[in-house]
């Protein structure tokens, strides 16, 4: 079961993103019902570790063999989404790791996802990258520029929200 829960129009979701760098490029996807790319990512299991949570998910989603190297960054990010016509405010905190690939096995691999979305996965080289939609928006800055250290990131995203 999904660490998350729904209240109304109101979704929170603990979620771990995996960061994938080979060769100049990064790992991206996108889906039938976006317009960007976003750094592939699942939900966390109830009673399950977050480090265990992005192998399992890298390896589903790429069919490939991930494990982790390292935590990079922790993203409260606050965004709308549109869903069969129904707008909903989700709240995730995502624990970023950067994933060391053991066989990669995902070009031109396509997911389906609920409400008959499909995912497509993209290795696009880094100076793209920089030229690119990618969500959340802190997640570009993660790939562009690898954080040294652990950081913790606020992002809100929501449509209506003003600085």
């Amino acid at each position: 079961m999904d660490c998350g829960f729904k209240s109304g129009k109101n979704v929170f979701r603990y979620r771990v993103g995996g960061i994938v760098l080979v060769d100049g490029k990064a790992l991206l996807a996108t889906n039938t019902m976006t317009g960007y790319f976003y750094i592939l990512s699942g939900a966390v299991n109830l009673g399950e570790a977050s480090e265990d949570a992005a192998v399992r998910v890298m390896n589903e989603k790429t069919g490939g063999n991930y494990s982790v190297s390292r935590l990079l960054t922790i993203v409260e990010n606050f965004f709308d989404y549109e869903f069969n016509d129904t707008k909903y405010d989700f709240q995730e905190v995502i624990f970023y790791y950067l994933m060391e690939p053991r066989e990669i096995k995902c070009p031109d691999r396509k997911n389906k996802l609920g409400g008959g979305r499909t995912e497509t996965l993209h290795w696009i080289p880094l100076p793209e990258a920089a030229g690119k939609d990618i969500r959340p928006r802190s997640g570009k800055e993660m790939i562009l520029n690898l954080p040294l250290q652990v950081q913790t990131i606020i992002s809100d995203e929501r449509s209506d929200y003003s600085d």
